[in-house]
This record gives C-alpha cells, structure tokens and sequence, in this order.
C-alpha cells in the first residue's frame, strides 16, 4: 500500500490509469500469491521447494514491473524486500541471498529497458549501491531473526517437553506416594509410559518375593496397546528370556531389538531392568513401531531408564513397607503374648490347676468331679482360643476419619479455597472396603481437580450412590469441556483420566467420560457389586 501511494504520487509521470492498472494489477498478484502460499503451507504437498518455485516468480516478475514504473528509480524496488523476507524464513540459509542478488541483477539488467528514463542519469556505481546495501543489511537481518526465531522456538519445544515430562513424572510420584498393592503399581507405570514415551506398545514385568513369608515368586505384568502389534506369542518368549537373565547384569543396561513383526517397518523394543541397589523386580519394556532416529531413540532410552528407577523405587517403597507391617505385627505379636504369659495366662493356668485339684478330691461325689474336669476342658479350650484370637487380630486400623466425612471436608476445603459452588449428595448403605475407599477418594479429588484447572468451572455436583447393583460416583461440572479422544494421547489432562482409569480399574469398575469442548464434563465410576467392595471383617467407621 505504501509503495502503490508513492508511485500514483510520485514519478514517473504517465496517465492515472496506467498506474492504477498496474497497483491494482500488482494488487490481485499478491492476493493470488498469499493464498498459494498459505495453502501450500497447510497442506504441505509439495513441500519447500514449491514455496521456493513462488517466492522466485514472485522476485522476477517484481523485477520486471522495474521496466514501467521507472526502473531503478521505481518505489515498487522496496517491494521486492517481502519475497526477499520470505525467503529466509525457508532452508538453506543462502536461499535468501541468492533472491536478494537475483532481483539486483535482474533490475540492473532491465535497467537499459525501462520505458521512462531519469530527470538526471545516475550510474550504479558508485551513485546507486545504496539499493545494494539496504538489500544486503535487510537480508542479513532477516536470517539472524529467522535464525534467532527458529532457536527460541526449537529450546521453547525442548522445555515445554521438558515440563510436560515432569509434571507428568510428579503427576507419577504423587500418586506412588499413596500405598499400592504391587499390580497397582504396574498398571500404573505401563499406562503412564505409553503415554509419556508415545510408543505403540508398553510391557511391564515385576517378580516380588514374600520376604517373610515362605512362599513362591508373584509374577505382575501389565501391557497396553493393540493386540494386534506385537502379540503376546511375539514378546512373551522373548521378554521371559531376558527377564531370567536379568539377575546377572551390574548395571541398567537397555536391550533394543528389531522384532521382526513387518519387514518393511520393524520398529524397535527398548528393554529395561527394573533395578535398585539391592534387588532385581523385572523389566519395563517399550515398542516403537515407527522408525526412530538415533538421537530420539537415546532420548525415549533416557525416559525409559528414569521409569524403570522409579518404578523400582515404588517396588522398593512396598517391600519395606510390607517388611515393617510384618515386623510391626511380629512385634505386637511377642508383646501381646508376653502379656498374656504373665497375666491372662497364668490366671488360667491356675484356674486350671485349681480345677484339676478339685476333680481329683475322693470327698466329691463323681457326677461333681465329672463337671469340674468339662469347666477344666472347657477352661484349657477358651486359653487355646484366645491367644489363637489374639494373634488374629488386625495390629493397626488405617481409618481414623470416616470416608463420607472425609470426603466432605475435602470438597468442603476445595470450594471455599477456589470460591466455587459444590454440591454432595450420598445415597444409600456405604459400607466399603479400604481398598474401593481410597480408590473412590482418589477419584473425586483427580475429577474436581481437573474440572477446575482445566475446566475453568464455578460449580461441581459430586453424587455417591449405592444400591442393591451397585455402586456409582458422579462428577459433573458446568466447566470449558474438553475433548476426550484427543486426551486420550497424554496432552493437557490426559494422563489424569489414564489415573482414573486405572483406579477404576484396579476396584472392578468403568470409568466414563462424557465431555464436549465448550460445554460441561461428567466423569462416572461404576462398580459392580459382586466385585466385593462391601468389607466383611472390616467395616467403615
């Protein structure tokens, strides 16, 4: 627009419609070229080089607009300084300076055919270099802001991976931090390294050993990915070899291999050891069944390698903690029975002496006697079933608060602290086991937590009901709404319904979700009641 004004304004000076021709000419030529371009960027067919094929006709044909509207002295040689710009925004980095010198050299040439010729001549040389220099710094600059733009954005796309990578692992350890039976665990990880590493196909192996008990190796694996790539006779022969050889390795040593599942596209297993300094758990295992480069495979091996550490941590974490709930239990155990040496039992003991002295008094009639040895039986029996009671007895109770309070005091705590509405409604008999407890607990908080940092909500319904069929939770929110299926591919809030779905999971239920961008979320939980969430020795407080 700029250059078009100068040009109707300035020289050189012919008719009003020969210039307005050639503006709106000029005009219409941009409007084409802009939509090519834009088009081809989006799809992408052709790639650089039909970008390139534009930006030098766009170059010539300015150079050649030189010949009627004034040559060297024409406003419309700036014009040429757009393709010159677009042209560094494209590889090689020479690619620009070779527009910048075709478009001089070409209006140097067409010069000597320019249809209007100066007020007062001017040679090139040294009079007119100005032109070359102004091309030559424009363009200099243009490659180092391309340069500096393309850096800032490669270290923008290496931290925001970064930072996905570690909430993603701090979204992991928070949940470890809570204590997980051993398949918990592995469903967890396989889940979360499928998401994390993007790969086709996530195996995760655990042996754990009873470290008290005199019992055999309990084998936990977890896979997720299509059966389809990969199958089970494929990986299982292979994965049971390396796990028996694994003991002898010193070190986290990565096994990759090239299944041979297509021969046009083998892809690549990266193998793990899940190890602590003391112990062997067994592998995690990861398929990529696309072509990975060599500096991608040793990153995704990098991740794999901190996986497998802090998976082995989580197993490390529940063998000690199962050690101190044994010893703890041992101990309870000897203090118990000591009391009952000294106290309970001994009271027994005499009472059966003492019983036993009187069953043998000749004075006695013997329908007497014969009472006094069954109240001594009887007596010996009740000591028998009381340490054997004892020793049965649970050495700790977990919950101290009942869960329907606790669950009100959290949401309680969340609205008042987000200054939102939120409203809880309980129905029917919630008599439920530890295990369904925490894991519906779980829920609730991951479910209102991601209706307010993602769904931007101002009230929340969270409806726990119970029946004769059983049990449903519900977390609806008048939120932003998201789109399920592409969360399911571990962006934003992705690996939040991965948690969900495993705690769901892992207690015999489903888990739904019902969400449309723009609109509200319902999040629902369905256990079944033959499942056995209903406790029979432990009962909810």
């Amino acid at each position: 627009m700029v250059t078009s004004g100068l040009y109707l304004a300035g020289p050189p000076f012919s008719p009003l419609y020969l210039k307005l021709g050639v503006c709106l000419s000029l005009l219409v030529e941009a409007y084409i070229f802009t939509r090519v371009y834009h088009i081809n960027h989006e799809e992408n067919e052709n790639g650089d080089q039909f970008k390139k094929t534009l930006i030098f006709i766009e170059t010539m044909g300015l150079a050649s607009l030189l010949i009627i509207t004034g040559g060297l002295d024409s406003p419309f040689i700036w014009y040429a300084i757009n393709p010159i710009l677009l042209a560094a925004t494209l590889p090689p980095a020479y690619f620009c300076w070779i527009m910048a010198a075709a478009f001089i050299s070409a209006a140097v040439f067409l010069q000597r055919y320019s249809l209007y010729e100066p007020v007062r001549y001017q040679p090139f040389w040294p009079n007119r270099v100005y032109n070359l220099l102004v091309f030559v710094l424009v363009t200099l600059v243009a490659q180092i802001y391309n340069f500096v733009i393309r850096y800032l954005s490669r270290q923008n796309e290496v931290m925001q991976k970064q930072l996905d990578h570690i909430k993603s692992l701090y979204e992991i350890v928070e949940v470890l931090s809570h204590r997980n039976t051993p398949q918990e665990v592995v469903n967890l990880f396989a889940s979360y390294s499928k998401v994390l590493l993007k790969a086709t196909k996530v195996i995760v192996c655990i042996e754990l050993s009873p470290v008290l008990k005199k019992q055999q190796k309990q084998c936990f694996y977890a896979v997720r990915g299509p059966r389809r790539i990969l199958s089970e006779d494929k990986w299982y022969p292979h994965l049971k070899k390396i796990l028996a050889n694994i003991h002898n390795q010193q070190n986290n040593q990565v096994i990759i291999n090239y299944p041979e599942e297509e021969e046009s596209s083998p892809g690549a297993l990266l193998t793990v050891p899940v190890k602590s300094k003391s112990h062997t758990y067994g592998l995690i295992s990861a398929y990529f069944e696309d072509h990975c480069e060599r500096e991608q495979l040793s990153e995704l091996t990098q991740t794999l390698q901190y996986l497998s550490k802090l998976c082995a941590v989580a197993m490390e974490k529940y063998s000690l903690e199962a050690v101190t709930e044994e010893m703890l239990l041992l101990e309870e155990k000897d203090r118990i029975a000591g009391e009952i040496h000294d106290g309970v039992t001994q009271n027994l003991f005499g009472l059966v002496y003492a019983l036993d002295e009187l069953a043998n008094t000749d004075s006695l009639p013997e329908s007497t006697r014969q009472q006094l040895r069954f109240l001594q039986k009887t007596a010996q029996e009740s000591l028998k079933e009381l340490r054997k009671t004892i020793y049965d007895l649970s050495f700790t109770k977990r919950n101290a608060e009942p869960f329907i309070d606790e669950v009100k005091k959290y949401l309680y705590d969340l609205a008042r602290l987000n200054g939102i509405t939120v409203n809880f409604e309980c129905r029917g008999d919630l008599h439920l086991n530890r295990t369904t407890r925490k894991a519906l607990y779980r829920i609730v908080r991951e479910a209102t937590g991601n209706a307010i940092r993602h769904g931007y909500c101002s009230n929340i319904d969270v409806l726990l009901e119970a029946d004769e069929q059983r049990i449903l939770l519900e977390v609806a929110d008048n939120g932003a709404g998201f789109d399920p299926e592409s969360a399911r591919s571990g962006s934003e809030n992705g690996l939040g319904l991965v948690n969900m779905k495993e705690l769901a999971r892992n207690i015999g239920g489903t888990l739904a979700v019902d969400s449309i961008p723009g609109r509200k979320t319902r999040v629902s939980c369905t256990i079944p009641l033959q499942n056995g969430i209903f406790p029979r020795e432990e009962v909810a407080p």
